[in-house]
């Protein structure tokens, strides 16, 4: 089976071609970067060696089709995309990155009969919490976007359930929340990476939104999610919300000063501004996912990632 995964450089990107490597899958990455990003510090020279890759902008259609055709690429997974805060500093661009690219893709699909495109949707495509009153919301619940991110997000899933409609395209989409893990090191929710990469550092970092509760979900998660849905049919929900580990910023903080009680982290009050919680009823029932890693799992595994890039031998993990 060969997959394209555009952005594949990216944090996500780069553990989905990993463990799709890993399952002997053929793989190709599309990417403006191509050699750059994380996939240096996730991919084994094997599994580079094992990679197909492809320097090509998402907004270039033609030459995108023109990849697949050539590569006889039978799935796509999407996950270019220009985040928080680029998308609100730039949003011309963003509206090109985030839906013109997703229509790039959505048409090559339609137009090779790809078996699937999976694609990267986001839980900003929902308002603030206080639309909620605390309540979780259900997987079909009213979008209320607050950034251009956001909306272009919003717009991105009408066009997925759009395209499945109406020419049968085996498209989905799945809300992430706040990634986390080694190479996680673009947009606003990066800081929950940052704030261990400094700690194994020792260096000084002001981790913000110390108030607020958010959804730590590790990457490691977030791939196993997307390959496990790269072959999924029969799914009649079109876009998924997806969960972690839903606990407070505090937490995480003092987790880390357990593993590096010098750790130089101080907090910032205030709150992301996202509503975090989200009913994955759907996601379980029909795709049977759950996710494996709690905030402190993920949190220890990310630790001793960089541990180990710094030289420094990895931590034995206390009951």
């Amino acid at each position: 089976m060969s997959t394209l995964v555009t952005g594949g450089s990216g944090c996500i990107g780069a553990y989905v071609i990993r463990d799709l490597i890993a399952q002997g899958e053929e793989v190709v990455n599309y990417d403006a970067d191509p050699g750059g990003g994380v996939l240096p510090q996730v991919l084994s020279s094997a599994g580079r060696d094992a990679l197909t890759t492809v320097r090509g902008d998402i907004l270039d259609g033609h030459h995108l089709l023109r990849t697949m055709k050539e590569l006889g690429v039978e799935r796509a997974i999407h996950l270019a995309a220009l985040q928080i805060p680029a998308s609100n500093a730039n949003p011309p661009l963003a509206v090109q990155v985030n839906v013109g690219g997703l229509v790039n893709v959505l048409e090559a699909a339609r137009l090779l009969n790809l078996r699937s495109v999976l694609w990267a949707s986001s839980v900003a495509v929902f308002g603030p919490p206080q639309e909620y009153a605390g309540k979780s919301i259900p997987n079909n619940g009213h979008h209320r976007p607050q950034s251009v991110y956001g909306a272009c997000k919003s717009l991105g899933e009408y066009l997925v359930e759009f395209y499945h409609r109406e020419y049968h395209l085996n498209a989905t989409g799945f809300r992430f929340t706040a990634v986390y893990g080694v190479g996680r090191e673009r947009g606003r929710s990066s800081f929950t990476t940052e704030m261990v990469r400094k700690a194994v550092a020792g260096e000084p970092y002001e981790v913000p939104f110390a108030d607020d509760i958010i959804d730590w979900q590790y990457v490691e998660d977030v791939s196993r999610l997307i390959v496990l849905a790269a072959d999924a049919e029969g799914h009649s929900t079109r876009i998924f919300s997806t969960q972690g580990d839903l606990r407070p910023v505090r937490e995480g903080v003092a987790y880390l000063k357990k593993l590096a009680p010098d750790a130089r982290l101080t907090m910032v009050p205030g709150a992301f501004g996202i509503m975090w919680n989200c009913d994955t009823t759907p996601l379980r029932r029909e795709l049977g996912f759950e996710p494996k890693y709690s905030m402190e799992d993920g949190l220890f595994k990310t630790f001793n990632l960089y541990r180990i890039a710094a030289g420094l031998p990895p931590l034995e993990r206390k009951p």
